[in-house]
C-alpha cells in the first residue's frame, strides 16, 4: 500500500488561539496530494484539500471546515 505525500502551504494567521497551550501564534494551513507516479496519468485525480491550524509554539493541530474548528 502506497501512502500519499501532501504538502502544505501557509494561508494566514488563524483568529483562535490554540486549544491545547492557549498561545496566540497559531497559523492557517490548507494541504493537498502530490500527484506521483500512475497519478499523472489519471484524468479525475483529486487532491483531496484539507485546512488545519497549526500552533507554532507547541506543534498541535485543529482541523478546520469553512474557517471554523471541527
Amino acid at each position: 500500500m502506497e501512502v500519499r505525500q501532501r504538502r502544505a502551504e501557509k494561508v494566514g494567521a488563524s483568529a483562535e488561539p490554540c486549544g491545547v497551550c492557549g498561545g496566540s501564534n497559531v497559523v492557517a494551513m490548507r494541504s493537498r496530494a502530490v500527484r506521483r507516479g500512475a497519478d499523472w496519468l489519471n484524468p479525475v485525480f483529486d487532491p483531496a484539500p484539507r485546512t488545519h491550524d497549526l500552533c507554532r509554539d507547541c506543534g498541535a493541530k485543529h482541523r478546520t471546515e469553512n474557517g471554523l474548528r471541527v
